[in-house]
């Protein structure tokens, strides 16, 4: 089984971009019960972090392959998954705004509109923009 860190670093090659690139990324096993209970990643308000999930069934499947960067579509959906949560954070984006970053990734990595991932992001994306509430205000400490 292969370390959260090697998996993580599959995505970043995949985005030709550092670790120092994203803000601070931490690694948890369990999604706090404000999260989603399908969270792969999260982020807080206030909270400049990234958060990935390492017990999502994604992140789960890239630590359990012989190869981690061999899984390309699990690497690009966490690629993008990081982009997301990025958005929140570097730019206090809302979720539309973080899903379009995301599927943009997603493209631009080579997985579009029409395959399989970009159908199940889509598809995320439309359930949590019509299960929300009117966002927050995100409001960034900078210190």
């Amino acid at each position: 089984m292969w370390t959260a860190e090697a998996v993580l670093v599959c995505a970043l090659t995949l985005l030709n971009r550092s670790e120092r690139s994203f803000p601070q990324i931490h690694f948890v096993n369990e999604v706090p019960s404000d999260a989603s209970a399908e969270a792969e990643a999260f982020t807080r308000i206030n909270d400049r972090h990234i958060y990935l999930v390492t017990s999502s069934p994604l992140f789960q499947r890239l630590q359990r392959r012989a190869d981690p960067c061999g899984d390309l579509n699990a690497v690009r959906k966490l690629a993008s998954v990081l982009v997301h949560e990025d958005a929140h954070v570097s730019r206090a984006a809302g979720e539309s705004e973080a899903y379009a970053a995301q599927l943009t990734t997603l493209t631009s990595l080579g997985a579009g509109p029409g395959t399989p991932v970009y159908s199940e992001v889509h598809r995320a994306m439309r359930h949590a923009l019509a299960r929300r509430r009117p966002e927050p205000v995100r409001i960034l400490v900078v210190r």
